[in-house]
């Protein structure tokens, strides 16, 4: 990692701008093998590291590399995990970092994940990573000063018209307990990706686990017709490395709801009409039928009509209303029928 070479004064209260460069080199010792993709990420020990903007360049074959942010960090990733071409076996990544005062060095951890194509003929997938390598880097004299206020933070928790998603495992009570453990441990993982291929910061937001599955209420201000179709291209990029190298046993399969209303957090969880709804549609059979209809698929997606006639109908880059079907998500013991939109993408 190179030394900070910009520093400012700038908001938030406490912190100063620091761009920190790295530049990588992606190399297999296994024969006849290439990189798909490959997923850079670097965390920071510092919970209060915030960043401002990213970037990246590759060298080599011409290769898309998308960014994102993470909780406590953040993620570059080259080629694509779907794909049968090699990544782009080097670049360089840009990331400006907001750095309180107070520290001295800014350390933390980079790891590598990677999809892995092998032998070079074969469409075989393989997933790989590294263990966390960790590093340091030192601020530049003076940089250290006695803590200044930190801003207070905005509370997400507040009513609001929000986008809902939940997800739910298929068959999840096939499974052993161990099996469980190992199957929630993917699912947090693919729907984390998908977030995280969406643009959307992981403190923003407001998860419910269920074990087999998972409710988000995402943050205000999304831009829909852009973030859904990233979300469902995110899940079923992400299940399909995943999924690459396990048994059919193992292999992870969701149905993915999206609805979007008015929400407000309770004492327990957050009420409002859509937070019903998003769960009706994720249990109705229209959804779960189709899935276990199409085995070539991981995931089968349903959304509420008024989000299809909003976002999917206006346009989006990568979803086509054409590949939807109309279903009536009807459940008579919970007093709900609505009508919603079902779509399989294949892997």
């Amino acid at each position: 990692m190179a030394e900070p070479d910009e520093l400012t004064s700038e908001v938030p209260a406490g912190s100063g701008l620091v761009e920190i460069r790295q530049k990588f080199t992606l190399a297999l010792s296994w024969h006849r093998a290439r990189i798909a993709a490959a997923y850079l990420i670097t965390e920071f020990s510092d919970p209060r590291v915030r960043v401002r903007e990213l970037s990246g360049v590759t060298t080599g074959p011409a290769t898309e590399m998308a960014v994102s942010e993470l909780p406590q960090g953040c993620g570059w990733l080259v080629g694509d995990p779907l794909g049968v071409a090699a990544a782009a076996q080097a670049g360089e990544t840009k990331v400006k970092l907001w750095v309180p005062r107070d520290l001295a060095e800014l350390t933390g951890v980079n790891r590598l994940d990677s999809t892995i194509l092998r032998p070079a003929w074969s469409r075989r997938r393989l997933h790989a990573g590294t263990s966390p390598v960790p590093f340091s880097v030192a601020l530049p004299p003076g940089w250290a000063q006695r803590p200044l206020p930190q801003p207070q933070p905005v509370s997400s928790r507040r009513p609001a018209v929000r986008l809902c998603m939940a997800a739910d495992t298929e068959h999840y009570g096939r499974f052993t307990t161990g099996e469980a453990a190992r199957s929630q441990e993917r699912l947090v993982e693919v729907l984390a990706k998908a977030r995280r291929n969406a643009g959307i910061a992981e403190p923003d937001v407001d998860l419910q686990p269920s074990g087999d599955g998972q409710f988000a209420i995402l943050p205000t201000g999304l831009d829909e017709t852009t973030v859904i179709p990233r979300l469902v291209d995110g899940v079923r990029a992400a299940l399909a490395t995943v999924n690459a190298d396990l048994s059919d046993r193992a292999r992870l399969r969701l149905r993915v709801a999206l609805h979007r209303g008015h929400v407000a957090p309770g004492v327990n969880g957050w009420v409002g009409a859509v937070t019903v709804g998003v769960h009706r549609l994720l249990d109705c059979e229209p959804v779960r039928s189709r899935l276990a209809r199409d085995r070539a698929s991981d995931v089968a997606l349903i959304v509420s009509d008024v989000l299809f006639n909003d976002v999917i109908v206006a346009g989006t880059e990568g979803l086509d209303p054409a590949d939807f079907e109309p279903v009536e998500a009807v459940l008579p013991d919970k007093d709900f029928a609505e009508r919603a939109w079902v779509l399989v993408p294949r892997r």
